[in-house]
């Protein structure tokens, strides 16, 4: 069978309807990787795929980085998870393929992303 690839412009500037959160689960689920649905055993219970919120990169004194959000979230715990600001990536790309990596991490266990980048374009390529 031959590989079957689709290809989805990472739009920084935002005019999209697509979300990065929703171009990274999409991505997982075209090449078939499993979402855990139980939190891993250290982040809060509440860090799970069925809470995901949003995830965003955003422009911090000296570059950039990315952050995961939570919907529902118990009072006194963090509603989100991120790339610290106090180091900063120089673009926004390395801050959204860091924070790609992590949001992996929290849904698959493996920070392996299920895409490549090509300028500013994801590639998906599945089979």
């Amino acid at each position: 069978m031959a590989a079957t690839s689709a290809t989805k412009t990472l739009d920084f500037n935002r005019s999209s309807e697509l979300t990065m959160l929703d171009c990274i689960l999409d991505a997982l689920k075209a090449t078939n990787r499993t979402i855990r649905s139980e939190p891993h055993p250290f982040p809060p219970p509440h860090f799970t795929a069925d809470n995901l919120a949003d995830f965003r990169t955003k422009k911090v004194p000296g570059g950039w980085v990315a952050d995961i959000y939570f919907r529902v979230v118990p009072r006194g715990e963090p509603d989100a998870i991120g790339t610290p600001d106090a180091h900063p990536f120089e673009t926004e790309q390395d801050a959204f393929i860091a924070g790609a990596s992590r949001l992996c991490v929290l849904l698959t266990g493996s920070s392996e992303l299920p895409f490549s980048i090509v300028g500013d374009k994801l590639v998906v390529v599945a089979y």
